[in-house]
């Protein structure tokens, strides 16, 4: 099974592969709770990750968008900014620092099957909470029944290929989830085929939410080039986690300022 994850290899951290593939404009009062997060390595532009604002100072994204780029915490000179508000990420209207960040001690980083590709991220500030600006709402169970429409969407390249052109707005596309053999090697995921229209690289921890009710079930993590199935880390196998880290960041950082 030939894995590729939806982000960058740190050695070739520059180049940057499409995000979006195929997919429509999506508005950001559909996705007030979406990030762009730009990482950069002394100053200069290295990669891109989608996330999810999910509290006034945390961001939901994928493992391997921060422990792949700084060789868990041990690489200087990487940093992270988060941009909000507005479909064209350039013209966010709310655009944060990052002072720390957690991943999940089961996530390593050299297992292409890979397990616990989840983080979060503690913004420098608060964000001020407005109509472009909202946390999203994480839910509790997954049901291949009950999300069985979903929707992903990111910033960048609308077509595969290292000549093609990204996006200047958000795109979205929709998925169907489905049980695929090849995903039972894994580990608490959501998969879904699409052949045509996917996430691709740089989506990486971008939100995967329920087409109806809106509430976010999963994480973009990596895609399978052979099979096409794209493999999405599931919120609510790990909501424990999640709420028990954000009360550790909050902890850590209560009352500091950088």
């Amino acid at each position: 099974m030939l894995m590729f994850l939806l982000s960058f290899a740190v050695a070739s951290a520059a180049k940057i592969e499409p995000f979006i593939v195929g997919g429509t404009e999506a508005p950001i009062s559909d996705w007030p709770f979406i990030t762009y997060i730009e990482i950069s390595e002394f100053s200069f532009f290295a990669a891109a990750c989608g996330g999810s604002l999910i509290s006034s100072q945390t961001v939901l994204t994928a493992a391997h968008c921060l422990d792949d780029m700084t060789w868990s915490k041990i690489l200087d000179g990487i940093t992270f900014k988060i941009y909000m508000g507005h479909s064209r990420h350039v013209r966010a209207t709310m655009i944060r620092e990052v002072i720390d960040y957690e991943t999940h001690k089961q996530y390593e980083p050299e297992n292409l099957y890979v397990r616990a590709d989840i983080g979060i991220m503690f913004l420098k500030s608060p964000v001020i909470f407005r109509a472009n600006v909202q946390k999203a709402i994480l839910q509790r169970r997954f049901s291949l029944y009950e999300d069985r429409n979903l929707v992903v969407a990111g910033w960048g390249h609308t077509e595969p290929g290292e000549n093609s052109t990204s996006s200047w707005w958000l795109k979205a596309v929709e998925i169907k989830p489905k049980a695929y053999r090849k995903c039972m090697d894994l580990y608490r995921v959501i998969c879904a085929r699409n052949n045509k229209e996917y996430p691709y690289s740089g989506d990486s921890g971008g939100p995967v939410v329920n087409a109806v009710t809106r509430y976010q079930v999963g994480i973009v993590s990596l895609r399978d080039m052979e099979t096409g199935i794209t493999v999405m880390t599931s919120v609510p196998e790990y909501w424990k986690w999640i709420r028990g880290t954000q009360l550790k960041l909050f902890q850590k950082f209560c009352g500091k300022r950088e």
